[in-house]
C-alpha cells in the first residue's frame, strides 16, 4: 500500500508528510491530511508546504478551519 511505503520513507526521511496528507486529502480523510500538514509545519521539514494554499490536491481542505489556522501560522493569507 502506497501509505505505508510512504511512512517508512518519512521515517527514514526519504519523503516529507505533505506526501502522505496528498494521499489522504485524496481519499477524502481530512483529519490524517491535517495530521501529516501539522508534522511537517511543527518540523519545518516540508519545503512545498506553503505552496500548499495553491495545490490543488487540498482543494477539499480550504473550507475546513484548520486549512485557514495553518496557512495564517506559515505566515500566508488564506
Amino acid at each position: 500500500m502506497i501509505l505505508k511505503e510512504l511512512e517508512v520513507k518519512y521515517a527514514r526521511r526519504e519523503a516529507v508528510g505533505q506526501y502522505l496528507a496528498d494521499v489522504y486529502a485524496g481519499l477524502g480523510d481530512k483529519d490524517q491530511a491535517f495530521i501529516w500538514l501539522e508534522k511537517d509545519f511543527e518540523q519545518r521539514s516540508g519545503i512545498r508546504l506553503p505552496f500548499s494554499k495553491w495545490w490543488f490536491t487540498f482543494d477539499d481542505l480550504r473550507g475546513d478551519p484548520r486549512y485557514t489556522d495553518l496557512i495564517r501560522r506559515m505566515g500566508l493569507k488564506a
